[in-house]
């Protein structure tokens, strides 16, 4: 094992084998201590951890199995997000691993470590930590694997690379097979990926699946993040009674377990379910129940703001809906939310009537539509997509609306290419 201790200390100091055996032993000795084929003198392994700055002499590597379990029950402790007991846990493993240097339990404290950094502070991967964990991937343990896809998952999911993120994802879900344990965090995090890619089938599958094991093992606030997924869905493919009943159903059960911003995303998901159902009294008022509660999640913000303004347009209030497009403006230029700054855009000019003037058609085709799909916004994708092809369909101007109308139909083919 000290061999691949050392293997993997060259590589986070970006030494080759020849820098790091030069005038200690020949580079094939060196090659062969790294793939653990022999073992070499104390002398040659203080030398070779002198230059790598470790200690490699008088360690002990052996197997514990209380260590193990420890840097599993820190990493569930991360999933529940229980910030105590992951600092207790965190500190635990660390003083365990002083004095063991099992190359299998370095290397899970490491991998666990990024996820509790992550869980604490909602940042990705710093870059050089990202390639130190790949450094390690090739070479590691089935539970190694399994926790770097599902951590790296997340990293490329809080990066809003969602290609990526469902690459890690799914992997994680095959290694799982392989192991002796089932997270129903796996599943959850398919489902989120596949609901913000509009993949509201497959989202909804593995939502189900992610409520299973919850529900066996009493993780309130994940059952509830999951229904709310597959309310959302249900939305979006059109079922509003069901989403309804669903939203209401977590409301009633979950009365006095939820916390402001999981009601806040409640309230602001049945507001967009009767804009749907053109129930605008009921939009009103659970649009306005949301944006009552504070949150720090600022497209959140922005988000319920136009909602609130778009079910004004809907009923037919343009003093009121002006109000909230400029209060929607204000919140999103400040917190540079591009993509509400041309949602806010596009409504402002259907209330003046400007949508056909040529300056909105080229800001429209020319930069709204390409930045809705960089952002991966799929669904205000295709709705700006449909709504260019109906403006040059009016403007008689039919084999550019006939382009248009057919990249619009052909959305959801082109949304499942980009995530291939």
């Amino acid at each position: 094992m000290k061999g691949t201790l050392i293997k993997q200390h060259r590589k986070f100091k970006n030494m080759t084998l020849e820098e790091l055996a030069s005038g200690i032993c020949s580079v094939s000795y060196l090659s062969k201590i790294e793939h653990n084929t022999i073992n070499a003198s104390d002398e040659i392994y203080r030398l070779l951890g002198q230059r790598l700055n470790i200690k490699l002499t008088d360690i002990n590597q052996d197997f514990d199995e209380r260590i193990y379990q420890d840097l599993l029950e820190w990493h569930e402790a991360a999933q529940m997000r229980d910030f105590p007991l992951m600092k207790k846990m965190k500190e635990k493993c660390r003083i365990s691993l002083e004095d063991n240097k099992n190359i299998l339990l370095v290397n899970l404290f490491n991998v666990i470590l990024v996820r509790h950094e992550m869980t604490m502070t909602g940042n990705p991967i710093p870059e050089q930590t990202l390639k130190e964990l790949k450094d390690i991937v090739q070479d590691a343990s089935s539970e190694y694997r399994f926790f770097f896809y599902k951590t790296v998952g997340i990293h490329y999911l809080l990066q809003g690379e969602l290609r990526e993120a469902l690459r890690h994802f799914r992997e994680s879900k095959r290694l799982m097979s392989t192991l002796p344990w089932k997270e129903g965090e796996v599943y959850y995090h398919l489902a989120l990926t596949y609901s913000k890619t509009r993949s509201y089938v497959e989202s909804t599958y593995y939502a189900f699946l992610a409520l299973e094991e919850y529900k066996s093992s009493l993780h309130y606030s994940r059952m509830v993040d999951n229904y709310i997924i597959i309310a959302i869905n249900y939305n979006s493919l059109g079922v509003l009674e069901i989403a309804e009943e669903f939203l209401h159903k977590v409301l009633k059960v979950a009365k006095y377990h939820l916390p402001p911003v999981e009601r806040r995303r409640i309230y602001h998901n049945l507001g967009t379910n009767y804009i749907y159902q053109e129930k605008y009294d009921l939009a009103f008022e659970y649009l306005n129940k949301a944006y009552e509660i504070p949150t720090e999640e600022r497209d959140f913000i922005s988000g319920t703001i136009y909602l609130l303004a778009l079910t004004s347009y809907q009923s037919g209030d343009m003093d009121l809906c002006k109000q909230y497009i400029r209060d929607g403006e204000i919140e999103s230029e400040k917190d540079g939310l591009l993509k509400f700054q041309h949602k806010f855009y596009i409504l402002k000019n259907r209330i003046h009537g400007k949508t056909r003037d040529d300056a909105f058609i080229d800001k429209l085709e020319n930069e709204i539509i390409p930045d809705f799909r960089r952002l991966n916004e799929y669904k205000d994708y295709k709705e700006a997509v449909e709504m260019l092809a109906n403006l040059y369909y009016q403007k008689r101007m039919y084999k550019k609306a006939a382009t248009y109308y057919k990249e619009a139909n052909n959305y959801k083919l082109t949304q499942k290419a980009d995530l291939v």
